[in-house]
């Protein structure tokens, strides 16, 4: 039982995730909805989930390429309470890399309609 713990302790060791500007894909409940992206900085960890200060994304299908675009869902920045059970993946984001530049482009995007994401829940 004390090795278990031990594990599991170690699998949890994340404070060195704390102020990393990260990317966070949350688990879907429904293949049909779409796919939820937290993008922001982390400003508390602890064993039951992380707190990022950002925004909220989304990704719809592009009506005129069809290819899936990751847009905001509000204009400002809030604070989230993620839980670890929630977060499918989280990708850290490197000053100077690849994916830098597509979180800066993906924060210029225009931000979702209530239209739009009306007809996301629709289908």
């Amino acid at each position: 039982m004390a090795g278990f713990r031990r594990a599991a302790e170690e699998r949890m060791d994340t404070k060195g995730l704390l102020s990393q500007r990260v990317k966070i894909v949350l688990r879907r409940f429904h293949p049909q909805t779409p796919r939820e992206i937290i993008r922001g900085i982390i400003t508390d960890v602890d064993e039951a989930g992380v707190r990022v200060s950002g925004r909220r994304f989304q990704e719809h299908p592009d009506l005129e390429s069809g290819v899936s675009l990751e847009r905001p869902v509000e204009e400002d920045s809030t604070v989230y309470w993620i839980p670890h059970s929630s977060i499918r993946y989280t990708e850290i984001i490197v000053p100077g890399t690849p994916p830098e530049k597509v979180d800066n482009e993906v924060q210029q995007r225009k931000v979702l309609t209530t239209q739009e994401l009306q007809r996301s829940t629709e289908t």
